[in-house]
């Protein structure tokens, strides 16, 4: 058995700004990996540059250009907060630092 098995699917709320044209099944089959590693990469509530911890994730390894599905899967977050924020216990796990995803904490 595959261990991306054993992982439920992330959801990837219409609202979800495309990132690519990939993106919808990326996140949904491998977005709670990508997130999961990264709670266990990166320190709780620092910011941190996406493009420079993208390409540590052992996650996105094979990917050309990880640091786009890591914005993919943070954005699928922040749409599925926005969303169900009940889910969430009405606090967004994901900070943004500026108007663009350069850098977040979570």
């Amino acid at each position: 058995m595959h261990k991306n098995a054993l992982i439920p699917k992330m959801r990837y709320p219409a609202s979800t700004p495309l990132a690519f044209t990939g993106a919808p099944t990326f996140v949904t089959n491998f977005g709670n990996e990508v997130w999961f590693e990264l709670c266990d990469t990166v320190p709780t509530d620092e910011y941190f540059n996406v493009t420079d911890v993208a390409k540590k994730l052992n996650s996105l390894k094979l990917h050309r250009q990880p640091e786009r599905h890591l914005r993919a899967v943070l954005a699928a977050i922040i749409a599925d907060y926005n969303e169900r924020p009940d889910d969430y216990e009405f606090k967004c796990p994901i900070k943004l630092r500026g108007q663009r995803m350069d850098y977040v904490a979570i």
